[in-house]
């Protein structure tokens, strides 16, 4: 089932996708769609299922210290 919204697009990429549209005799909504979805499926294949928060979960290469004392700095905000 398709569901209608509106948006708004930069001129120029309005005129990009109906340019594409009329070059494969489809429909605008089409090729929104799909550029839409191929976004999506590479945002889900590079982050897994489980997103980028828990796909970048302890990758921090620093040591516990170093951190403290950065995050410190930055107006203070770790307490303790």
């Amino acid at each position: 089932m398709r569901r209608k919204f509106s948006t708004l697009l930069e001129e120029n990429l309005y005129e990009r996708t109906r340019s594409e549209a009329i070059r494969q005799g489809r429909q605008i909504a089409d090729v929104v769609c799909e550029a839409l979805a191929a976004y999506l499926d590479g945002k889900a294949a590079a982050f897994g299922a489980q997103g980028v928060v828990a796909g970048s979960w302890g990758v921090l290469a620093m040591p516990a210290r170093q951190v403290r004392d950065l995050l410190a700095a930055e107006d203070e905000l770790l307490e303790g």
